[in-house]
Formats: structure tokens, C-alpha cells, sequence
């Protein structure tokens, strides 16, 4: 995990499964609080958010909306962003190439991450009888 918290930034292409409908993400995430995530189903952008300062941009076809962003709303919007963020808040297990990160904190949901090397393949995210599964097509890191 020392890697792990050696990590600053992360780029992401994925693709993100809740229940039975599929969209494509790209994410840019800058620890601890700067995220731009922008979604896309069949090809069309559907929305853009983007997190900077204490504030969060939300771009849709109906407009734009601002609002005021806490971390809690950067860690919403990807789970290695949230993990990332809480590391130190996980009791984590390892059972070949996958972790299992159960939370010792209230509030933070059950991660199941699919390691591809020291960086995620796939996250599930278990919380509240919800699963959402997201699989990192492309990952890049900076430390």
C-alpha cells in the first residue's frame, strides 16, 4: 500500500456498470480534492463534472450548474479516488491479485479491487445493498 500512497494523480478511462446500465467515464483526479470526471453513453456526452476550489461544476445539455463540493463529492465521483483518499481507513486483505478493503470508519462503502500489477483493473463497490462495478480500460499515475 506504501505505493499507493506515494500516488499524486491519476487519469482513467472506464467503464462503469450500475445494475444493468453501462457508461463510459474519463477521469483526471489530483489528490486530495480536484476531480474532472465526464460520462458518455453510445458515444454522446451525457455530463461533465468538474470539482476545483471548494466548488463543483456540473455541464449537462440543460446547462450548467454550480455547486459548493466537499470531498465527500470528489470521493463520489471514483472509487480509487475515494480509496485513495482514505486509505488509512480500510482494513485490507489480500487474496491473490485481488484487495479487499473493509472499512474500520462509518460511512465509507466495501471495496473489492482487481489488481492489474500495483494499479486497479476493476473496483466493486458494495454499500447499502447498491453494487457498482468499475473497470479501468486505461489507468496512468503520477507520483
Amino acid at each position: 500500500m506504501s505505493y499507493w500512497h506515494s500516488i499524486n494523480s491519476f487519469t482513467a478511462y472506464e467503464m462503469v456498470k450500475i445494475g444493468n446500465p453501462t457508461f463510459e467515464s474519463y477521469v483526471n483526479f489530483t489528490k486530495p480534492d480536484e476531480i474532472a470526471r465526464a460520462d458518455y453513453v453510445n458515444g454522446s456526452l451525457i455530463q461533465k463534472i468538474v470539482i476545483e476550489k471548494g466548488l463543483q461544476k456540473v455541464i449537462t445539455a440543460n446547462g450548467t450548474f454550480i455547486l459548493n463540493a466537499t470531498l465527500d463529492d470528489v470521493n463520489a465521483l471514483d472509487p480509487f479516488a475515494s480509496i485513495l483518499n482514505n486509505l488509512d481507513s480500510f482494513n485490507i486483505t489480500k487474496k491473490g491479485n485481488t484487495l479487499f478493503l473493509a472499512p474500520n470508519v462509518s460511512g465509507l462503502p466495501f471495496y473489492e479491487v482487481e489488481l492489474d500489477g500495483k494499479l486497479p483493473k476493476k473496483i466493486t463497490v458494495k454499500q447499502a445493498g447498491l453494487v457498482i462495478v468499475v473497470e479501468y480500460m486505461k489507468i496512468g499515475v503520477k507520483t
